[in-house]
């Protein structure tokens, strides 16, 4: 009866964060992105880079439907991770219900949610390092886990200079403004690199997630210091895969694929 329970709760949980976005967009009028673009601050990715989450998505519903598979339902690594991806999935359905209606309220649960968000997938991911991952298991859940956990340490940091810049006022053009990105690129650089090399599992997905986020924020034009920053943190998380991949040696496969 559990393991019944929690492959609904993850089906149902995926299949809403699928739906979430547009729902958010009919009963808000506005999307998403028409609310991000109204507040952009320096640390908010260029456009192209939210294509990621149509990737995260797939393998969302895929895991979903694959961990529902009568063989699959009491394997220990859909037991594991089910309830705390269950909640990530969730937490995004709501964060793309409230977020494009833009006003205060809506805005600071936004930023709520999504370190909510984030907290789930972190779990996921560290109930991951213990398990042996093979087979389909390293792209569902894997690498699916990796993904979304690798977005989300770069989202967090562009939600929060959204809010800053639609509820505070903040001017993105001041240098204390440049400052706060510089810290915040920084902070992602040192928790994703720390992470990458504690990983035994799916650091590569984790890795190319981080990076794709924080090229995109160097690829928005900023200035020139929140530019660096974000490359430089790029190439802290991809450095740090390498150094981890030749460590491991005989576990490459699994840290890099999931």
């Amino acid at each position: 009866m559990k393991d019944t329970t929690r492959v609904v709760a993850v089906v149902v949980a995926a299949v809403a964060q699928v739906a979430g976005s547009p729902l958010g967009t009919v009963l808000s009028g506005r999307s998403v992105g028409d609310v991000s673009d109204g507040a952009r601050s320096l640390v908010t990715p260029a456009g192209y880079a939210f294509s990621i989450w149509g990737v995260i998505f797939l393998g969302s519903l895929a895991w979903a439907v694959h961990q529902a598979l009568p063989s699959q339902r009491t394997r220990e690594v859909h037991r594991r991770t089910g309830w705390p991806l269950a909640l990530a999935f969730a937490g995004n359905a709501v964060w793309e219900v409230v977020y494009p209606f833009a006003s205060p309220a809506a805005q600071w649960t936004a930023q709520v949610v999504i370190f909510g968000i984030t907290a789930g997938a972190a779990v996921a991911y560290a109930r991951l390092q213990d398990l042996d991952v093979t087979g389909a298991a390293r792209v569902l859940p894997a690498a699916t886990a990796g993904l979304l956990l690798g977005w989300v340490t770069v989202a967090p940091v562009a939600n929060v200079g959204n809010t800053g810049v639609a509820l505070l006022g903040i001017d993105p053009g001041t240098t204390s403004s440049q400052v706060w990105a510089v810290v915040a690129l920084v902070a992602v650089a040192v928790v994703g690199g720390a992470l990458v090399l504690a990983s035994r599992v799916a650091a590569g997905p984790f890795a190319l997630a981080v990076v794709w986020g924080t090229t995109a924020i160097a690829a928005a034009g900023g200035p020139l210091p929140v530019t660096v920053a974000a490359l430089g943190a790029a190439v802290v998380v991809a450095g740090s895969l390498v150094i981890r991949a030749a460590a491991l040696r005989g576990g490459r496969e699994a840290l890099l694929v999931g």
